[in-house]
């Protein structure tokens, strides 16, 4: 089952600050909507951004050139679908038609996948096995604090936590921290 996805906030609060989170929520379900929270950089950060409020850029943006060669090609894209997440990169298929007829799918980067949505207007879904795995938790009454699966997180910042972890002591969340780079790194 693919669950609709919408970007409810591209947060600004994560450290090293080169991180953004895009926070996505499923479009329909109970009153208490699931979440999920994907690391970005902030060049895909700054590219949603435009992409979502419809912003003219100063120069083409690789999104911009990417959607109008589709439509002279005759490309019809249908959706995205995001299937899997490794060491915290989440990767979508693109499924589309061509010119001639021929269906295909191509891989992406989810954010690459929001971005293009909104220049060709199809919509982003993810498997709800994935979702339900993922989806952020413990999310504090104003919004702006969750926890996010450790699965979600690239290496270097889990690296950049257990630093942190160490210099508070927190030695149960460190063993966590180190346990899950050893795991990473013995792939």
């Amino acid at each position: 089952m693919e669950i609709e996805l919408k970007i409810v906030a591209i947060s600004d609060l994560l450290k090293p600050f080169t991180s953004k989170a895009m926070v996505l929520e499923e479009m329909y379900g109970n009153d208490t909507k699931r979440r999920l929270a994907i690391i970005i950089s902030d060049m895909e950060a700054m590219c949603l951004r435009t992409c979502m409020v419809k912003k003219k850029s100063s120069y083409p943006l690789a999104y911009d050139l990417t959607a109008a060669l589709l439509c002279e090609a005759e490309v019809m894209i249908e959706k995205a679908v995001i299937y899997k997440v490794v060491d915290g990169v989440y990767f979508s298929y693109i499924y589309g038609v061509n010119s001639s007829g021929k269906q295909f799918k191509i891989e992406a980067k989810a954010a690459e996948s929001f971005a293009l949505s909104f220049k060709l207007g199809f919509n982003v879904y993810i498997t709800d096995e994935l979702f339900e795995r993922e989806q952020i938790h413990h999310v504090t009454p104003d919004g702006s604090g969750f926890s996010m699966p450790l699965n979600s997180v690239d290496t270097d910042m889990l690296k950049l936590e257990l630093e942190t972890a160490i210099e508070n002591e927190d030695y149960e969340r460190a063993a966590i921290l180190r346990d899950e780079i050893s795991r990473r790194e013995h792939i």
